[in-house]
């Protein structure tokens, strides 16, 4: 993983504004992201698509971007996906009874990818996943449903992606704030992204090629496959930890201060995803890697 060429490059990919739920208008929205030093963001307001705007003299990239909700919590299931890149909006109008599948579907035939939102937050079932087939991941922590924006304790959904993949479905990771409020949710969570240049074609084709991880703070260096071996090489973290279906294994949790560990898959293993975990207990998640 990672072994292509490119840089590194920092985006969030799910926040809101003005235009729909947020508390900032787009320009201070964006302001936020542009002071942090995040090189992309796409704003994903509910049902309105904003623009694509290109990085020039190396100012942030603006990738176009939508929330899509669907589902009332008491008959049908709530699915929450974001289109992002898309070239048109996928739908005319808002229609809260579009099935997922759907929704899907017209992200990308608009030419976007598809990305499930905040899975704890929206109590998703583990079958549901089967309905999102076509999706570039699923967003592993969701910075505003945490408890201290007044969400409970949602934020985290690591464990939706061992359910996921001990069931032989494996989802890549995405962290993003989905900003409302503005009130410290922003800039917390993110994607980092090696594509060859910050254009929107590079940073879209590197996401689908599986080219990213999502963080906190800890930085993935490399993760290389040698047999039934992984090695991992990071930066910023204190523990190193292995996770996969088998319940229990002396290598779950390594020291990290070397910023390398290796991993070899057991008998019972039906695949492995890696954290990072820093001092402060920051996080980073790699996707799951397959036996």
């Amino acid at each position: 993983m990672f072994e292509s060429e490119g840089r590194w490059f920092r985006g969030n990919l799910h926040m809101h504004t003005t235009e729909s739920d947020g508390k900032l208008d787009p320009v201070s929205a964006r302001e936020e992201y542009r002071k942090a030093g995040y090189d992309f963001i796409a704003v994903t307001d509910h049902w309105k698509m904003s623009e694509d705007v290109p990085s020039k003299d190396g100012s942030m990239l603006e990738i176009s971007g939508v929330e899509y909700d669907t589902g009332d919590m008491v008959h049908t299931k709530v699915f929450h996906i974001l289109g992002i890149g898309m070239d048109r909006p996928a739908f005319d109008q808002v229609d809260h009874t579009i099935p997922p599948e759907k929704i899907i579907e017209a992200i990308t035939e608009a030419g976007g990818i598809a990305i499930l939102a905040h899975p704890a937050w929206s109590i998703m079932n583990p079958e549901d996943i089967a309905r999102c087939k076509g999706i570039a991941g699923a967003e592993v922590f969701n910075t505003v449903s945490n408890v201290d924006f007044f969400n409970g304790r949602r934020a985290d959904a690591s464990h939706y992606f061992d359910i996921w993949a001990d069931n032989g479905c494996l989802v890549r990771p995405f962290a993003s704030d989905d900003c409302h409020m503005y009130s410290g949710e922003q800039t917390q969570n993110y994607i980092m992204v090696k594509a060859k240049e910050l254009t929107r074609e590079a940073i879209l084709t590197a996401i689908k090629n599986g080219e990213f991880y999502a963080s906190q703070g800890p930085e993935f260096v490399a993760i290389r496959r040698a047999g039934n071996t992984i090695a991992v090489e990071c930066r910023g973290a204190s523990k190193i930890l292995f996770l996969s279906n088998c319940v229990w294994d002396s290598q779950r949790v390594q020291d990290a201060k070397n910023g390398f560990a290796r991993y070899t898959f057991t008998g019972v293993d039906k695949y492995v995803r890696v954290e990072l975990v820093s001092e402060d207990g920051k996080m980073a998640w790699s996707a799951p890697i397959a036996k």
